[in-house]
């Protein structure tokens, strides 16, 4: 018996003072997490990181949109796509001003043979060598009330004939007015007039909800990079806390205190914390990969992220959301473009199978002579109208066919507008409430967050002097880390929420103002 004891008593007082060493650590200050929003350990790590990488930029939420929708690839795009329209927009404008141009030709040489028919009725071929030159100008103006179009022009042109028959001669015309003018016909001028203007602040509204639209992505890449670092954080602190309990069990375990099946659980939990660390390194790397992307950084750029420590405190009414999207949203002025459209292409429908005439009107002063001073002397008028008329007769139902199915299709268009409205007001509204119940889960979050903490000390402190095993422990270790995932993702949630509002109503509920392109 005394060689036994002998025996065992060096190694008893060897796990002893094993598990004195690790308590003595287990319960010093190193791993001591405060009941505050966040770990103490994960700020340590963060600020070890960002010293490491002192030049790594650090960015916010605000700045991170801010610089976002001024550089990046998608800011960019939205930004040529809508300067498009507006070119196109200013290229419509012209269409109803006078436009003027001027046309010229030669001096041109011109040698042929040409069939001239004699005095005598007969014909002879003649070699013919002649110069031209022309000059002109006019000016051209729609008329977009009736369709029409009234142009005014002038010129002057020479010709030199060599030959068996020389001469030159000059010819003028002062002034021309003409006037071309659709009768009962579809009047394209009209109804472009109305539409281009709506097309254009569609267009504009939708280039400021692309914009709002990269705040909202933006944030979703923000917080993935926030979650990814925070999931890496947990890994590598639950790392550090596993292996302290992995050595405190095995020292248990070799003087008898507990059972193999516990001490293979705290290995296993030390296995499953170095695996999710590795995990948390990949996913953090591409999570900050796309966000570089989206700011339209180098892939290269060092950066690092600043969650933001509060949530918007802008008072948000739905029902006053609902009636900013019913005035800035740019499917409200879609709806509005779609109606004209339609209604466009049922007047086009009926002008198109009915009675239609064309009327052409011109007066003119002109003059022909052989000198250049007398061609603008004794001017001559000119004058010309005509009546173009098409009236269908046999067009087997097609008019009608036509007129009915623009009519089915306004009608229908209401329809679907109106269930669209329905579906966006609901959104709106909708949305709204979620942002203010968010608001109120964040706060419920991070108190979930402080109270799962401090569990922890308390399961820590506890599992070390033995009245808990390492299932409570490790229970309590996962709750920690729930509950602090779940105030981050509810953070982000809250935040996205508030951005979507943002696109969907075009407004600032912070300033009051709208967040429209002026």
């Amino acid at each position: 018996m005394n060689r036994l004891l002998s025996r065992r008593f060096p190694i008893a007082v060897a796990a002893f003072a094993r598990v004195f060493v690790v308590i003595a650590l287990f319960g010093g200050s190193a791993l001591i997490v405060p009941a505050a929003n966040a770990q103490q350990t994960d700020a340590q790590q963060t600020d070890a990181r960002q010293t490491d990488a002192h030049s790594a930029e650090v960015l916010t939420l605000e700045e991170s949109i801010g610089r976002a929708q001024a550089e990046s690839p998608g800011a960019r795009i939205a930004r040529y796509r809508f300067r498009e329209s507006e070119w196109g927009f200013k290229s419509f404008r012209t269409d109803y001003l006078p436009q003027l141009s001027l046309t010229a030709s030669g001096p041109g040489l011109e040698r042929s043979i040409s069939d001239i028919q004699q005095d005598d009725g007969s014909i002879r071929y003649v070699q013919q060598s002649r110069t031209f030159a022309r000059a002109g100008v006019s000016v051209q103006q729609n008329i977009p009330g009736t369709g029409g179009a009234l142009s005014l022009s002038s010129g002057l042109s020479r010709i030199d004939q060599f030959g068996d028959f020389d001469f030159s001669q000059w010819q003028s015309t002062l002034l021309s007015v003409g006037l071309i003018q659709p009768i009962f016909q579809f009047n394209a001028l009209k109804w472009n007039r109305r539409i281009q203007p709506l097309q254009f602040d569609v267009d504009r509204r939708q280039y400021s909800e692309e914009m709002a639209g990269i705040a909202v992505n933006i944030t979703n890449a923000f917080f993935d990079v926030v979650i990814a670092q925070m999931d890496m954080d947990n890994a590598q602190f639950n790392i550090a806390v596993n292996d302290t309990i992995y050595a405190l069990s095995t020292g248990r375990y070799e003087i008898g205190t507990i059972a193999e099946n516990e001490l293979l659980q705290s290995e296993l939990e030390l296995l499953n914390a170095q695996s999710a660390a590795a995990t948390a390194r990949v996913d953090f790397e591409r999570a900050t990969q796309n966000l570089k992307t989206a700011l339209g950084l180098d892939y290269d750029a060092e950066i690092s992220v600043q969650p933001p420590a509060h949530v918007p405190d802008d008072e948000i009414d739905p029902d006053v959301a609902v009636a900013q999207a019913r005035q800035h949203q740019s499917a409200y002025r879609n709806f509005e473009l779609e109606e004209v459209s339609a209604r466009r292409d049922l007047d086009q429908a009926r002008k198109s199978n009915g009675f239609g005439a064309n009327l052409t009107a011109q007066f003119g002063l002109n003059q022909s002579a052989d000198a250049f001073d007398l061609v603008y002397q004794n001017l001559l008028n000119s004058q010309r109208l005509s009546v173009n008329l098409q009236v269908p007769i046999v067009q087997w139902g097609r008019g009608k066919a036509e007129i009915e199915e623009a009519r089915a299709s306004l009608r229908r268009l209401e329809e679907d507008q109106e269930l669209e409205r329905r579906e966006i007001e609901q959104d709106v509204y909708f949305e709204a409430v979620r942002f203010i119940q968010l608001r109120e889960q964040v706060r419920v979050a991070a108190k979930a967050d402080t109270v799962a903490t401090r569990r922890f000390e308390v399961a820590r402190n506890r599992y070390t002097i033995g009245r808990i095993d390492v299932t409570d422990l490790f229970n309590a270790q996962r709750e920690k880390d729930s509950a602090r995932t779940s105030y981050v993702r509810t953070l982000r949630d809250c935040w996205l929420s508030y951005y979507r509002l943002r696109q969907l109503t075009l407004f600032d509920f912070g300033t009051g103002g709208t967040v429209v392109l002026e």
